[in-house]
């Protein structure tokens, strides 16, 4: 369920290696909020939901953001999500993003350039809400931007090569 305030040296690497983040949602009608969020607004990663469509934004200390949006609403009710980034080369290079809903491939997208270290030393890890700095400015005004359903179990794992 919810997390706050992992601190990013602890937090899960991701956007630096091959992971799979999975969630167990309940999602209303007019679902909105951040899913998870890792670092801040002058670079991080994270998945939301806004106007009901799941969204995924990796921002390149603000020098560049490649944002991945289903191109259909998220149904209500239980729903899994899933989050697959697989970098295409090495650290620091390009990234291939999917988001699943219930298995299926709903959008997908490359992030140019990945993360080889951290994004701050000083940000955090949260699920359910975005309480650093926020990392998209597709919810800038809207923060936290606390999700309006209900996250069950969070899975993170990292895939090997």
């Amino acid at each position: 369920g919810p997390m706050a305030g992992t601190p990013e040296t602890a937090a899960p690497k991701l956007g630096k290696v091959d992971s799979i983040v999975s969630m167990d949602l309940d999602v209303p009608a007019n679902a909105s909020g951040v899913l998870y969020a890792l670092a801040g607004f002058s670079g991080g990663v994270t998945c939301y939901v806004k106007d009901g469509f799941l969204c995924y934004e990796f921002n390149l200390f603000e020098i560049q953001r490649t944002t991945i949006r289903s191109k259909d609403k998220l149904p209500t009710g239980k729903v899994t999500i899933e989050v697959e980034s697989k970098l295409a080369a090495t650290i620091g290079g390009p990234m291939d993003v999917t988001l699943k809903v219930n298995g299926n491939d709903v959008a997908q997208g490359r992030v140019p350039a990945a993360m080889s270290l951290h994004f701050t030393s000083n940000a955090t890890f949260d699920i359910g809400a975005d309480l650093d700095s926020p990392v998209s400015l597709d919810y800038f005004d809207q923060a936290p931007f606390k999700f309006n359903g209900t996250i069950g179990a969070t899975k993170i794992e990292y895939l090997k090569k």
